[in-house]
């Protein structure tokens, strides 16, 4: 037992600290433990730091101030929208570039082509803003992936699946919709009943072609009625039963027999 000389009070030898003295034998030091880290903590924070300062008042310099949940949200605010209009402002300026430009060079034939050659698209900014921008990719290009992807078994089953959803289905009605008033609109009123019949025959051709191949086909018009140069009429001569495919390819271009 011993008497811590701060304390004052009686306590066991393992609750002091050991210390060498002038003959290097180990005896305790005359403060406990207990008043021995009460001592050191308060040298350390009279202790000058490095930049002349206190513990304290070093501390006091380089902690950030503690802000509240409110004041943290407006402070990330202010950073994101200052750092959001740099964005903004370099990607008007990217713009304004390539307008003056008037040229981009396209990821897929790596070529460069007039802006005309490029589709448009918009997008939206998080603010909610929308602003148009063109595609990587010219015409050309885009065509030609969509019809490799439609030729591709996982394209056919995806454009099958499409026409099977409520989707597909209100698109394939507007569509059929519309066929048919530009098909009244491009019927000639002196057909005779025996031609329009044939018309119908048609149609109903083209049904049985869908059930008895499991494909889809259309009726397709060989002369389009809104073609670029050329404007048919919806007669049972300008009539023919084609894959849906080969319908779609065709799309309104036209060309002259030989």
């Amino acid at each position: 037992m011993k008497s811590c000389t701060v304390c004052k009070i009686a306590k066991e030898l393992h609750e002091f600290d050991k210390r060498r003295n002038s003959s290097g034998e180990q005896v305790p030091t005359g403060r406990c433990k207990d008043c021995r880290k009460i001592y050191m903590n308060a040298h350390n924070r009279r202790k000058p730091h490095k930049t002349g300062l206190n513990r304290e008042d070093f501390l006091k310099s380089v902690r950030k101030p503690k802000l509240s949940s409110d004041e943290k949200q407006a402070l990330g605010k202010a950073k994101w929208d200052a750092w959001y209009g740099e964005v903004l402002r370099e990607q008007e300026q990217k713009r304004k570039d390539l307008l003056a430009k008037g040229v981009k060079t396209c990821t897929g034939c790596n070529t460069e082509q007039p802006l005309s050659q490029y589709p448009m698209r918009t997008r939206k900014r998080t603010n909610g803003s929308t602003y148009k921008v063109y595609r990587s990719q010219c015409r050309t290009c885009r065509n030609n992936r969509a019809a490799l992807f439609r030729a591709s078994q996982e394209g056919q089953a995806t454009a099958k699946a499409y026409r099977k959803s409520p989707a597909g289905k209100a698109r394939a009605k507007k569509q059929r919709a519309l066929r048919m008033k530009r098909s009244r609109q491009a019927t000639p009123k002196w057909l005779t009943p025996e031609q329009r019949k044939q018309i119908v025959d048609i149609y109903e051709h083209m049904r049985d072609c869908r059930v008895v191949t499991g494909e889809d086909y259309h009726v397709d018009h060989i002369v389009p009625l809104r073609g670029e140069n050329v404007c048919g009429l919806h007669v049972p001569w300008n009539l023919q039963v084609l894959p849906a495919d080969v319908n779609i390819s065709k799309s309104h271009y036209y060309e002259d027999p030989p």
